[in-house]
């Protein structure tokens, strides 16, 4: 997203810098060992674009700290304020407010910062665990900091309906692809990964981080439920214990990692796509966008109980509670329908939701009505 937001910017002769969180001189010698020469010497300073730069700047002491005692939280503000001169100096910029965008409560003290500046504070998922719990003390950080966020953004509408309330502004802003990674996805020629399509059809897949997050009990159900059907999942495992605990279902497929661009011609692979999330008020609210690479890539997926995927059509997705059985017959009815007509479909649908487009009519709109 934020090279979409950078061309859009640019377009308004403006620079966009992805802030790093800063750097603990305490804690990282601890908690981040790889990165304790960043703390000698200037701040890191890395260009990736035209107008687009990633800083790494350094805190007095961590936020998780400096959040419970005013005073530290004061001398964070301070070191940041002096390390932003030196950032407006090295980019040849001079803007006293610039506009602040933020996405958790943990930063929320970046609101302090400039005073007059605009403040974003973007809401990507439902502020609780994976298991659907909330923390009071970050609940408390989250209304504590509303007063002085001039517009949240929202990436679903069940959050936009849950937290808008509290906000002077608010705008469902919802979740997307780039360009370059729609036109990729929806390429009519590209060429599926051999290695997944040597796995018998019908290959039900997957692509990305394989974690708790996932709910394996129902794919170990349904693994056994139909021996015929292959499950296939490309990606980086989070924790080694969840391939052992499939090892037993020879149909469930652990294929690695791969690269972004090699992410197209594994979805190209697949007959159908699966969204198999934990069913908690985490994932309730969640606009995963997995949902939207399986779209432009003309797969139909089925998903756990997300409800902003409840507005797509069935022929794109089908959204069914946890529920084996329940996921048996939406698999079969899906593998049945025309794939010509799912293809279309969900290519139109990744259409609308190019980040490009909506950045710059997100900026568009905070010149003419916020700004």
């Amino acid at each position: 997203m934020v090279y979409a937001l950078a061309e859009a910017a640019r377009e308004r002769n403006s620079t966009v810098v992805v802030v790093n969180r800063p750097l603990c001189p305490v804690t990282t010698v601890f908690r981040k060992p790889g990165r304790v020469g960043e703390l000698f010497g200037k701040p890191r300073l890395e260009k990736l674009s035209d107008r687009l730069f990633v800083y790494s700047p350094r805190y007095v002491i961590h936020d998780e700290i400096a959040n419970r005692i005013p005073v530290l939280e004061k001398l964070n503000l301070m070191a940041l304020r002096h390390s932003y001169r030196h950032l407006q100096k090295w980019l040849g910029i001079a803007e006293p407010s610039p506009l602040i965008w933020f996405n958790y409560p943990h930063q929320g003290y970046v609101r302090h910062l400039f005073p007059d500046s605009f403040c974003i504070f973007e809401l990507y998922d439902n502020l609780a665990d994976n298991t659907g719990r909330h923390s009071p003390r970050i609940d408390a950080m989250e209304a504590k900091m509303r007063e002085r966020v001039d517009l949240l953004l929202t990436t679903s509408q069940k959050l936009q309906e849950k937290y808008a309330g509290g906000y002077r502004r608010s705008m469902m802003f919802g979740n997307g692809l780039t360009r370059r990674i729609f036109e990729s996805l929806s390429d009519p020629g590209l060429e599926p990964r051999k290695e997944i399509l040597d796995i018998l059809a019908p290959r039900l897949g997957y692509a990305g981080m394989l974690s708790e997050r996932m709910d394996w009990n129902l794919i170990g159900q349904l693994a056994a439920l139909e021996p015929q059907w292959n499950f296939v999942f490309a990606g980086h495992i989070a924790d080694p214990a969840i391939p052992e605990r499939m090892k037993s279902l020879a149909n469930i497929h652990f294929m690695g990692e791969f690269s972004h661009a090699e992410i197209p011609s594994v979805l190209r692979a697949f007959d159908l796509g699966l969204l198999p999330y934990l069913d908690n008020p985490f994932f309730h609210y969640l606009n995963p966008l997995k949902f939207y690479e399986m779209a432009a890539a003309g797969l139909a997926s089925i998903s756990t109980n997300i409800d902003e995927l409840r507005r797509f059509p069935d022929e794109v997705v089908r959204v069914v509670p946890s529920d084996p059985e329940k996921w048996r017959t939406a698999i079969k009815e899906m593998l049945e329908s025309d794939p010509d007509i799912t293809r279309q479909a969900g290519v139109e649908v990744a259409r609308r939701f190019i980040w490009e487009d909506m950045t710059a009519a997100l900026l568009d709109r905070l010149q003419s009505e916020w700004l």
